[in-house]
């Protein structure tokens, strides 16, 4: 094992003591064993390892997400190293927590906004408006929280920037994206993937419009993102009508409000067009 690998190893223990996914705030206690770990060296010995490897193995393939490599995938948290490189379009609600620390000689400059009074991330809501809280330098040799239930944050890029990264998984459902002129929401992406991945799956079964897929669809309509319960209850309308109007007034309870909006329309439009004959 080389070195590098043994203080991730070593770390990522740590870090399991230190912090319980289900009681977030734990997740700040793991700050002083990431400090430790952030240093140029401890980097270098990364990279070295990663370049042998392909050298030894020109087949090799390492868990490389664009632009980053994952150190560690562990129970609630990730440990990665990332290249910032380009500014981004839009300034990024995050749906995690974060430890950041830039690596090298240049600090990590970060415009930091004040979520809105009434923001709530599972609702999205395009007339909320960013506050401009502060700008941020954060030193070579410091550690920048990421603290998402208050603030988001916009990187300013001018060289590449080479950072480590020890984050939460999502624990928000969205990642909103707001307009840097406006400071207005513009967008909405799923935090997790693999909601993404469901919405498309029950949109291709809709597609599909097979009726075996029919009670796939109904478990997805009892899913706890409600993008995905509605991209089901949706399909379920192309398999069919009598099971999707129930459905729909099932929905018209649910816990979500555009969930129960779309319902209502759909409802309407459903009593005021012609039956088939």
């Amino acid at each position: 094992m080389s070195e590098s690998n043994r203080l991730i190893t070593v770390f990522a223990e740590q870090v399991r003591t230190r912090f319980q996914p289900d009681r977030l705030e734990s997740f700040w206690d793991c700050e002083p064993l990431f400090r430790k770990l952030a240093d140029p060296g401890f980097v270098e010995a990364v990279l070295v390892a990663q370049l042998k490897a392909l050298v030894a193995d020109p087949n090799h393939v390492g868990d490389w997400p664009p632009k980053q490599i994952m150190l560690h995938r562990g129970a609630g948290f990730a440990l990665s190293l990332a290249v910032f490189d380009t500014p981004r379009r839009y300034i990024h609600s995050t749906p995690f927590l974060g430890l950041y620390a830039p690596i090298g000689g240049r600090p990590l400059v970060v415009d930091r906004f004040r979520l809105p009074a009434g923001y709530d991330n599972a609702v999205f809501d395009p007339s909320l408006k960013l506050e401009r809280d502060a700008g941020v330098t954060v030193a070579p040799s410091e550690v920048l929280r990421l603290q998402s239930q208050q603030f988001a944050y916009d990187f300013q890029i001018g060289e590449p920037q080479l950072v480590l990264k020890l984050t939460t998984a999502p624990f928000q459902m969205l990642e909103w994206l707001f307009s840097k002129e406006t400071l207005h929401p513009w967008q909405a992406n799923d935090a997790d993937l693999s909601s993404t991945q469901l919405r498309v799956g029950a949109y291709l079964l809709g597609r599909l419009a097979h009726q075996s897929s029919l009670a796939p669809l109904q478990d997805l309509a009892g899913h706890a993102n409600p993008n995905v319960r509605w991209a089901a209850i949706q399909s379920i309308g192309r398999l069919s009508r009598s099971e999707a109007l129930k459905r729909l007034k099932v929905a018209l309870d649910d816990p979500h409000p555009h969930i129960r909006r779309a319902a209502k329309k759909s409802l309407d439009r459903a009593e005021q067009a012609p039956r088939k004959r």
